[in-house]
């Protein structure tokens, strides 16, 4: 039996489960149409249930949709819908937070206010497959509400998909993102050029530096240690990698043991090569 807290409107009902007391938001094309607060019905058909984290139920539900404006949390659930094709099963908790991130990004622009996005770029080449659920996103905001969002919103969109397949929050994967940036910049500048994202050594640093952070902050291991034949053909490039990795440690509060580094160098030696 589901008690009846809001009606968003006609396609949208903010609920509560009187047996678990676990409360729910059901949206679906005329779910909410005649219903009426405090209401009890026994099933709700044809309509797709989002559930509520226990924090955001302590935070007071009703209070945290009614400043939201339904239209965005429809455009958060379509773009959930669009990582559910992509990925399968994916954590729909992130509906409200990926709403209220939506809404507040159309009141910037609508104000003029523009939020640059530092690590768009790393984002897209390191998130590759929810960035192009975020670019429907973008397609699905153009529709609803007639305002096209920029790449660095469709970047941060991309980070709240992520985290809906991970569970990995998306603070975490901004300092991921930045680290890595700062990483890029070192090596740049130890190189003196900018590289080429363009092509697959670049795509492929990115991608082993995101993985190697996780593996350390995770505390997995690497079990082929390539140390001594890295130090013997590419010593500069490991001293890179470990000057790079230092600064990580003070970040992380994560040892990065040589055997994380000495691949990190050979990823490095491969984008100096490209350079040469």
């Amino acid at each position: 039996m589901f008690k009846i807290l809001k009606v968003l409107n006609n396609n949208g009902i903010l609920v509560i489960d009187l047996d678990s007391k676990q409360e729910y938001i059901f949206l679906g094309k005329g779910v909410g149409f005649g219903k009426k607060v405090n209401q009890n019905v026994n099933s709700i058909d044809n309509a797709k249930a989002y559930c509520f984290t226990e924090e955001q139920s302590r935070q007071n539900s009703i209070h945290t949709i009614k400043s939201i404006s339904p239209v965005f949390i429809e455009i958060a659930a379509s773009i959930i819908e669009e990582a559910e094709k992509k990925f399968g099963a994916v954590d729909n908790n992130i509906l409200l937070a990926l709403a209220d991130h939506i809404a507040f990004a159309i009141k910037r622009m609508q104000e003029g206010i523009e939020l640059k996005n530092p690590f768009a770029k790393e984002i897209k080449v390191l998130f590759e497959e929810e960035y192009s659920v975020a670019k429907m996103g973008r397609e699905f905001i153009k529709e609803k509400i007639g305002v096209e969002i920029n790449d660095d919103e469709v970047g941060y969109i991309t980070l709240h998909v992520h985290t809906a397949l991970t569970r990995e929050h998306v603070v975490q994967s901004m300092d991921i993102a930045r680290m890595i940036q700062e990483g890029i910049q070192k090596i740049e500048m130890e190189l003196g050029t900018i590289l080429d994202n363009e092509t697959i050594s670049y795509t492929r640093l990115l991608t082993h530096m995101k993985f190697m952070i996780l593996r350390v902050i995770n505390e997995e291991k690497l079990h082929l240690d390539m140390t001594s034949y890295v130090l013997d053909n590419f010593p500069s490039s490991f001293d890179l990698a470990k000057r790079i990795c230092k600064e990580f440690e003070n970040i992380t509060k994560k040892p990065f043991p040589d055997i994380e580094i000495s691949y990190f160098a050979i990823h490095i030696e491969r984008v100096k090569s490209v350079d040469e």
